[in-house]
């Protein structure tokens, strides 16, 4: 999965983003089809310090997108909050993906 981090008015610190690009690889093995995601994080200054950083993660692929954002303290916060909710969206779009391609199972009655 490609993965790219950006950051608002500012660079994203190396390890912020070797942690946001590992992170949110992983969900490409949850849901394959999942092909590219954008990383954005950002701080906003006017906002309450527990809820100072945002991310928002768009992951993209074969016509499906997951879409998260979250705030928090801290980045790292931030990020792993984003991908709690990706990892469920993620899952639930893999049943249906599945559940699609399997036969519905037939009720067999036996006559007696």
């Amino acid at each position: 999965m490609d993965v790219d981090v950006m950051g608002r008015k500012e660079t994203v610190p190396e390890p912020v983003r070797r942690q946001a690009q590992t992170k949110v690889a992983k969900l490409g093995r949850l849901a394959p089809v999942l092909e590219h995601a954008e990383v954005r994080l950002s701080q906003d200054g006017d906002a309450p310090a527990a809820a100072r950083n945002r991310c928002e993660v768009v992951v993209e692929g074969h016509g499906h997108v997951l879409r998260a954002r979250a705030r928090a303290a801290e980045m790292q916060v931030a990020l792993d909050l984003v991908v709690d909710k990706l990892e469920r969206q993620a899952e639930r779009l893999k049943g249906k993906l599945v559940g699609r391609s399997h036969p519905r199972r037939q009720k067999v009655l036996s006559r007696a």
